[in-house]
Protein backbone atom coordinates (compact mmCIF):
# COMPACT_ATOMS: atom_id res chain seq x y z
CA UNK A 1 0.00 0.00 0.00
CA UNK A 2 2.98 2.13 0.64
CA UNK A 3 4.46 1.64 -2.70
CA UNK A 4 1.10 2.63 -4.25
CA UNK A 5 0.09 5.67 -2.28
CA UNK A 6 4.01 7.32 -3.25
CA UNK A 7 2.71 6.37 -6.86
CA UNK A 8 -0.45 7.93 -7.02
CA UNK A 9 1.49 10.92 -4.91
CA UNK A 10 3.85 11.49 -7.78
CA UNK A 11 0.98 11.22 -10.31
CA UNK A 12 -0.61 13.91 -8.97
CA UNK A 13 2.23 16.06 -8.91
CA UNK A 14 3.04 15.34 -12.43
CA UNK A 15 -0.80 16.21 -13.30
CA UNK A 16 -0.18 19.65 -11.37
CA UNK A 17 2.94 20.15 -13.53
CA UNK A 18 1.58 19.89 -16.24
CA UNK A 19 -1.54 22.17 -15.72
CA UNK A 20 0.78 24.80 -14.83
CA UNK A 21 3.18 24.62 -17.62
CA UNK A 22 -0.34 24.67 -20.07
CA UNK A 23 -1.40 27.63 -18.27
CA UNK A 24 1.87 29.20 -18.32
CA UNK A 25 1.87 28.90 -22.14
CA UNK A 26 -1.24 30.23 -22.94
CA UNK A 27 -0.38 33.23 -20.56
CA UNK A 28 2.75 33.73 -22.93
CA UNK A 29 0.45 33.26 -26.30
CA UNK A 30 -1.87 36.14 -25.06
CA UNK A 31 1.44 38.61 -23.95
CA UNK A 32 2.66 38.02 -27.89
CA UNK A 33 -0.38 38.43 -29.76
CA UNK A 34 -0.04 41.52 -32.29
CA UNK A 35 -2.13 45.13 -31.13
CA UNK A 36 -3.42 47.10 -34.44
CA UNK A 37 -2.29 50.75 -33.67
CA UNK A 38 -4.86 53.45 -34.64
CA UNK A 39 -4.03 55.69 -37.59
CA UNK A 40 -5.52 58.33 -40.16
CA UNK A 41 -4.75 57.98 -44.06
CA UNK A 42 -5.18 60.14 -47.01
CA UNK A 43 -5.29 59.74 -50.45
CA UNK A 44 -2.07 60.80 -52.73
CA UNK A 45 -4.10 62.85 -55.04
CA UNK A 46 -3.10 65.15 -58.28
CA UNK A 47 -3.48 68.85 -57.80
CA UNK A 48 -2.22 72.32 -57.93
CA UNK A 49 0.10 73.61 -55.53
CA UNK A 50 2.24 76.53 -54.58
CA UNK A 51 4.65 77.18 -52.42
CA UNK A 52 4.42 80.09 -50.17
CA UNK A 53 6.60 81.95 -47.94
CA UNK A 54 5.75 84.17 -45.17
CA UNK A 55 7.03 88.02 -44.93
CA UNK A 56 6.65 90.64 -42.55
CA UNK A 57 6.44 94.33 -42.86
CA UNK A 58 3.66 97.63 -41.40
CA UNK A 59 0.61 98.64 -42.84
CA UNK A 60 0.94 102.33 -44.29
CA UNK A 61 -2.21 103.85 -46.54
CA UNK A 62 -1.93 103.68 -50.41
CA UNK A 63 -1.51 107.32 -49.84
CA UNK A 64 0.20 108.91 -46.54
CA UNK A 65 0.98 112.52 -46.27
CA UNK A 66 3.18 114.09 -43.49
CA UNK A 67 1.89 117.86 -42.81
CA UNK A 68 5.16 119.36 -42.53
CA UNK A 69 5.11 123.17 -41.04
CA UNK A 70 6.72 125.85 -43.42
CA UNK A 71 7.57 128.39 -40.71
CA UNK A 72 8.47 127.97 -37.24
CA UNK A 73 5.29 129.84 -34.98
CA UNK A 74 3.14 129.07 -32.02
CA UNK A 75 0.38 126.27 -32.26
CA UNK A 76 -2.91 128.22 -31.70
CA UNK A 77 -5.64 126.07 -32.30
CA UNK A 78 -5.55 122.02 -32.92
CA UNK A 79 -9.15 121.68 -35.11
CA UNK A 80 -8.64 117.83 -35.45
CA UNK A 81 -8.07 114.73 -33.82
CA UNK A 82 -6.80 111.48 -34.12
CA UNK A 83 -8.85 108.99 -36.06
CA UNK A 84 -11.02 111.73 -37.86
CA UNK A 85 -12.08 111.39 -41.10
CA UNK A 86 -11.21 114.86 -42.81
CA UNK A 87 -11.91 116.00 -46.22
CA UNK A 88 -9.32 117.68 -49.19
CA UNK A 89 -8.40 120.99 -48.18
CA UNK A 90 -9.58 120.84 -44.18
CA UNK A 91 -8.00 122.94 -41.58
CA UNK A 92 -6.15 120.82 -39.24
CA UNK A 93 -3.88 123.45 -36.76
CA UNK A 94 -3.66 126.91 -36.98
CA UNK A 95 -0.48 128.95 -36.40
CA UNK A 96 0.23 132.13 -34.69
CA UNK A 97 -0.12 134.92 -37.39
CA UNK A 98 -0.22 137.97 -35.44
CA UNK A 99 3.29 139.73 -36.06
CA UNK A 100 2.74 139.06 -39.82
CA UNK A 101 -0.74 140.72 -39.73
CA UNK A 102 0.83 143.61 -38.69
CA UNK A 103 3.32 142.76 -41.57
CA UNK A 104 0.36 142.60 -44.36
CA UNK A 105 -1.32 145.80 -43.16
CA UNK A 106 1.52 147.57 -43.52
CA UNK A 107 2.80 145.67 -47.21
CA UNK A 108 -1.11 146.37 -48.08
CA UNK A 109 -0.32 150.10 -47.65
CA UNK A 110 2.64 150.26 -49.31
CA UNK A 111 1.30 148.78 -52.52
CA UNK A 112 -1.81 151.31 -52.18
CA UNK A 113 1.05 153.62 -52.33
CA UNK A 114 2.39 152.68 -55.18
CA UNK A 115 -0.71 152.17 -56.91
CA UNK A 116 -1.51 155.85 -56.32
CA UNK A 117 2.10 156.72 -57.34
CA UNK A 118 1.43 154.63 -60.90
CA UNK A 119 -2.12 156.72 -61.26
CA UNK A 120 -0.41 159.97 -61.12
CA UNK A 121 2.66 158.81 -63.56
CA UNK A 122 -0.14 157.74 -65.89
CA UNK A 123 -1.61 161.09 -65.92
CA UNK A 124 1.89 163.38 -66.03
CA UNK A 125 2.97 160.39 -69.17
CA UNK A 126 0.05 161.57 -70.93
CA UNK A 127 0.72 164.77 -70.48
CA UNK A 128 4.06 164.41 -71.40
CA UNK A 129 3.43 162.63 -74.35
CA UNK A 130 1.63 165.62 -76.20
CA UNK A 131 4.45 168.08 -75.35
CA UNK A 132 6.74 165.63 -76.74
CA UNK A 133 4.51 165.36 -79.70
CA UNK A 134 4.07 168.65 -80.27
CA UNK A 135 7.53 169.96 -79.76
CA UNK A 136 8.62 166.93 -82.12
CA UNK A 137 6.66 169.28 -84.84
CA UNK A 138 7.95 172.52 -84.08
CA UNK A 139 11.26 171.09 -83.63
CA UNK A 140 11.18 169.50 -86.89
CA UNK A 141 9.76 172.88 -88.52
CA UNK A 142 12.88 174.74 -86.53
CA UNK A 143 10.65 176.77 -84.53
CA UNK A 144 12.11 175.42 -81.48
CA UNK A 145 15.77 174.36 -80.31
CA UNK A 146 17.20 171.59 -80.15
CA UNK A 147 18.04 171.74 -75.82
CA UNK A 148 14.46 172.86 -75.66
CA UNK A 149 12.99 169.62 -77.92
CA UNK A 150 15.75 167.11 -75.91
CA UNK A 151 14.71 168.41 -72.56
CA UNK A 152 11.05 167.37 -73.67
CA UNK A 153 12.04 164.40 -74.60
CA UNK A 154 13.54 163.41 -71.70
CA UNK A 155 10.80 164.21 -69.89
CA UNK A 156 8.46 161.79 -71.96
CA UNK A 157 10.72 159.00 -70.91
CA UNK A 158 11.64 159.39 -67.71
CA UNK A 159 7.78 159.12 -66.98
CA UNK A 160 7.75 155.86 -69.57
CA UNK A 161 10.99 154.33 -68.37
CA UNK A 162 8.47 151.89 -66.36
CA UNK A 163 10.32 152.67 -62.87
CA UNK A 164 6.39 153.43 -61.07
CA UNK A 165 5.42 149.99 -62.96
CA UNK A 166 7.80 148.13 -61.56
CA UNK A 167 7.58 149.72 -57.69
CA UNK A 168 3.99 148.62 -57.53
CA UNK A 169 5.08 144.94 -58.62
CA UNK A 170 7.33 145.05 -56.28
CA UNK A 171 4.91 146.42 -53.66
CA UNK A 172 2.41 143.27 -55.19
CA UNK A 173 5.41 140.63 -54.61
CA UNK A 174 5.67 141.51 -50.97
CA UNK A 175 2.28 141.49 -50.17
CA UNK A 176 1.95 137.84 -51.67
CA UNK A 177 4.82 136.81 -50.17
CA UNK A 178 3.37 137.74 -46.79
CA UNK A 179 -0.41 136.38 -47.56
CA UNK A 180 1.66 133.18 -48.78
CA UNK A 181 3.21 133.30 -44.68
CA UNK A 182 -0.29 133.51 -43.78
CA UNK A 183 -1.65 131.31 -45.50
CA UNK A 184 1.83 128.78 -43.96
CA UNK A 185 -0.03 129.20 -40.50
CA UNK A 186 -2.83 127.25 -41.21
CA UNK A 187 -2.07 123.51 -41.67
CA UNK A 188 -4.84 121.93 -43.81
CA UNK A 189 -5.20 118.19 -44.71
CA UNK A 190 -3.95 117.82 -48.84
CA UNK A 191 -5.97 114.60 -49.36
CA UNK A 192 -9.14 113.21 -47.92
CA UNK A 193 -8.15 110.32 -45.59
CA UNK A 194 -7.88 109.99 -41.26
CA UNK A 195 -5.57 111.79 -39.20
CA UNK A 196 -3.10 109.26 -38.03
CA UNK A 197 -1.26 111.42 -34.98
CA UNK A 198 -1.41 115.22 -34.29
CA UNK A 199 2.65 115.69 -33.11
CA UNK A 200 2.01 119.26 -31.60
CA UNK A 201 0.52 120.33 -28.47
CA UNK A 202 -1.20 123.69 -27.98
CA UNK A 203 1.22 126.57 -27.43
CA UNK A 204 4.16 124.46 -28.61
CA UNK A 205 6.21 125.95 -31.45
CA UNK A 206 6.00 123.80 -34.69
CA UNK A 207 9.87 123.07 -35.94
CA UNK A 208 9.61 122.93 -39.63
CA UNK A 209 12.13 119.45 -39.46
CA UNK A 210 9.27 117.49 -37.84
CA UNK A 211 6.17 116.70 -38.85
CA UNK A 212 2.62 118.19 -37.45
CA UNK A 213 0.16 115.91 -38.83
CA UNK A 214 -0.15 112.63 -40.62
CA UNK A 215 -3.16 112.14 -42.93
CA UNK A 216 -3.46 108.81 -44.22
CA UNK A 217 -6.11 107.15 -46.74
CA UNK A 218 -6.99 103.98 -45.49
CA UNK A 219 -9.81 102.90 -47.87
CA UNK A 220 -6.34 100.81 -49.72
CA UNK A 221 -3.54 100.36 -47.63
CA UNK A 222 -0.14 98.88 -48.60
CA UNK A 223 2.68 96.85 -47.30
CA UNK A 224 6.09 96.76 -48.78
CA UNK A 225 8.06 93.56 -47.94
CA UNK A 226 11.48 92.71 -48.60
CA UNK A 227 12.00 89.28 -50.36
CA UNK A 228 15.48 87.77 -51.07
CA UNK A 229 16.70 87.38 -54.24
CA UNK A 230 16.22 83.59 -54.55
CA UNK A 231 12.58 83.91 -54.28
CA UNK A 232 11.86 87.38 -55.90
CA UNK A 233 11.85 86.02 -59.51
CA UNK A 234 9.16 83.66 -58.55
CA UNK A 235 6.69 86.50 -57.39
CA UNK A 236 4.70 88.09 -59.90
CA UNK A 237 1.97 91.39 -60.07
CA UNK A 238 -1.18 91.03 -59.32
CA UNK A 239 -0.68 87.65 -57.03
CA UNK A 240 -2.86 86.79 -54.67
CA UNK A 241 -1.41 86.98 -51.25
CA UNK A 242 -2.84 86.19 -47.48
CA UNK A 243 -2.51 88.91 -45.07
CA UNK A 244 -2.69 87.86 -41.55
CA UNK A 245 -3.22 91.24 -39.28
CA UNK A 246 -3.42 89.79 -35.15
CA UNK A 247 -4.45 93.32 -34.42
CA UNK A 248 -7.20 93.56 -36.78
CA UNK A 249 -9.09 89.90 -36.87
CA UNK A 250 -8.49 86.15 -36.99
CA UNK A 251 -9.17 85.74 -40.26
CA UNK A 252 -6.81 86.61 -42.87
CA UNK A 253 -7.20 89.46 -45.59
CA UNK A 254 -6.98 89.34 -48.91
CA UNK A 255 -4.46 91.14 -50.74
CA UNK A 256 -2.66 91.29 -54.46
CA UNK A 257 1.13 92.53 -55.37
CA UNK A 258 1.03 95.41 -56.76
CA UNK A 259 4.91 95.78 -57.85
CA UNK A 260 7.88 94.22 -57.50
CA UNK A 261 11.00 96.12 -57.50
CA UNK A 262 13.97 95.51 -60.31
CA UNK A 263 16.48 96.62 -58.32
CA UNK A 264 17.72 95.51 -54.61
CA UNK A 265 17.82 98.02 -51.41
CA UNK A 266 21.74 98.82 -52.00
CA UNK A 267 22.09 98.32 -47.96
CA UNK A 268 19.97 94.97 -47.26
CA UNK A 269 20.55 93.69 -51.06
CA UNK A 270 16.55 92.54 -50.43
CA UNK A 271 14.04 93.45 -53.30
CA UNK A 272 10.77 95.52 -52.39
CA UNK A 273 7.49 93.90 -53.04
CA UNK A 274 4.37 95.90 -52.09
CA UNK A 275 1.06 94.44 -51.52
CA UNK A 276 -2.16 96.12 -51.97
CA UNK A 277 -4.66 95.82 -49.30
CA UNK A 278 -8.28 97.14 -49.65
CA UNK A 279 -9.79 98.00 -46.61
CA UNK A 280 -13.34 99.16 -47.06
CA UNK A 281 -14.33 98.36 -43.55
CA UNK A 282 -11.56 100.62 -41.96
CA UNK A 283 -10.72 97.57 -39.82
CA UNK A 284 -7.04 97.88 -40.70
CA UNK A 285 -5.16 100.79 -39.09
CA UNK A 286 -1.66 102.49 -40.79
CA UNK A 287 0.86 101.51 -38.93
CA UNK A 288 -0.60 97.74 -37.92
CA UNK A 289 2.21 94.76 -38.19
CA UNK A 290 1.74 92.42 -40.83
CA UNK A 291 2.59 88.66 -42.23
CA UNK A 292 1.94 87.89 -45.61
CA UNK A 293 1.86 84.83 -46.97
CA UNK A 294 2.73 85.17 -51.00
CA UNK A 295 2.80 82.23 -53.76
CA UNK A 296 6.58 81.49 -54.58
CA UNK A 297 6.39 78.35 -56.94
CA UNK A 298 3.42 76.88 -58.40
CA UNK A 299 2.86 73.80 -60.44
CA UNK A 300 -0.38 72.28 -62.01
CA UNK A 301 -1.71 68.64 -61.58
CA UNK A 302 0.92 67.10 -59.42
CA UNK A 303 0.89 63.96 -57.44
CA UNK A 304 0.93 65.77 -53.63
CA UNK A 305 0.12 63.89 -50.56
CA UNK A 306 -0.57 66.31 -46.58
CA UNK A 307 2.97 67.14 -45.72
CA UNK A 308 2.65 65.79 -42.79
CA UNK A 309 2.59 62.47 -44.42
CA UNK A 310 6.25 62.60 -44.97
CA UNK A 311 8.58 61.38 -42.57
CA UNK A 312 12.22 62.13 -42.79
CA UNK A 313 14.32 58.55 -41.89
CA UNK A 314 18.15 58.34 -41.94
CA UNK A 315 18.24 61.15 -44.69
CA UNK A 316 15.83 59.59 -46.76
CA UNK A 317 12.21 60.53 -47.03
CA UNK A 318 9.51 57.78 -46.11
CA UNK A 319 5.77 57.54 -46.38
CA UNK A 320 3.82 54.79 -45.05
CA UNK A 321 1.24 53.25 -47.61
CA UNK A 322 -1.49 51.25 -46.27
CA UNK A 323 -1.39 47.74 -48.03
CA UNK A 324 -4.14 44.76 -47.11
CA UNK A 325 -2.13 41.86 -46.45
CA UNK A 326 -4.36 38.54 -45.11
CA UNK A 327 -7.05 40.47 -44.50
CA UNK A 328 -5.44 42.70 -42.30
CA UNK A 329 -4.19 46.50 -43.09
CA UNK A 330 -0.86 47.02 -42.46
CA UNK A 331 1.86 49.71 -43.08
CA UNK A 332 4.25 49.40 -45.84
CA UNK A 333 7.21 51.76 -46.01
CA UNK A 334 7.97 53.80 -49.53
CA UNK A 335 10.96 55.96 -50.08
CA UNK A 336 9.81 58.58 -51.98
CA UNK A 337 11.13 61.83 -53.81
CA UNK A 338 9.46 65.19 -53.16
CA UNK A 339 9.48 68.86 -54.65
CA UNK A 340 7.86 71.75 -53.61
CA UNK A 341 5.52 72.05 -50.19
CA UNK A 342 3.52 74.75 -48.83
CA UNK A 343 2.03 74.45 -45.35
CA UNK A 344 -0.29 71.91 -46.01
CA UNK A 345 0.81 69.54 -49.05
CA UNK A 346 3.54 68.49 -50.64
CA UNK A 347 4.53 67.44 -53.93
CA UNK A 348 5.63 63.62 -54.42
CA UNK A 349 7.81 63.21 -57.71
CA UNK A 350 8.82 59.65 -57.07
CA UNK A 351 8.09 56.40 -55.30
CA UNK A 352 4.11 57.19 -55.16
CA UNK A 353 0.47 56.35 -57.44
CA UNK A 354 -2.58 57.96 -57.68
CA UNK A 355 -5.33 56.54 -55.29
CA UNK A 356 -2.82 55.04 -52.44
CA UNK A 357 -3.83 55.48 -49.16
CA UNK A 358 -1.19 57.05 -47.32
CA UNK A 359 -0.87 57.11 -43.30
CA UNK A 360 -0.74 60.80 -42.28
CA UNK A 361 -1.44 60.58 -38.36
CA UNK A 362 0.26 57.68 -36.30
CA UNK A 363 3.25 57.83 -39.22
CA UNK A 364 5.83 57.78 -36.26
CA UNK A 365 4.41 55.45 -34.59
CA UNK A 366 4.48 52.67 -36.94
CA UNK A 367 7.02 50.69 -39.16
CA UNK A 368 7.01 48.70 -42.19
CA UNK A 369 4.75 46.06 -41.72
CA UNK A 370 2.82 47.15 -38.59
CA UNK A 371 -0.81 46.08 -38.34
CA UNK A 372 -2.36 49.48 -38.24
CA UNK A 373 -6.32 50.10 -37.50
CA UNK A 374 -7.46 52.80 -39.66
CA UNK A 375 -10.15 55.67 -37.72
CA UNK A 376 -12.51 57.89 -39.28
CA UNK A 377 -11.84 59.88 -41.90
CA UNK A 378 -9.32 57.81 -43.42
CA UNK A 379 -9.46 54.99 -45.84
CA UNK A 380 -13.41 53.25 -46.08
Amino acid sequence: MKGKGKGQYFLLIFLILISMLATGCGKEKELVKESALTVNTAPAVERDIAKSMRYSGMVRGHNEVYIMPKMPARVTAIHVQPGQRVRAGQLLLSLDSKDLNVAVKQAEAALAGARAAQAANELNLEKARKNFERNEELHKAGAISDSQYEEEKLKYESLNSGAVAASVAQAEAALASLQNQMENCNLTSPIEGIVGSINLSLGETANPQMPAAIVTDTGELEIELLVSEAEVSYIKVGSAVDVAIEAAGEKPFAGRVKSVSVVPDPVKRSYAVKVSLPNPEGLIKSGMFAEARVDTQSKKDVLAIPVNAVVPKSGRQVVYVLEMKDKENRAREVEVETGIKNENYIEISKGLKPGQEIITRGNTLVSDGTLVRVVAGGSK
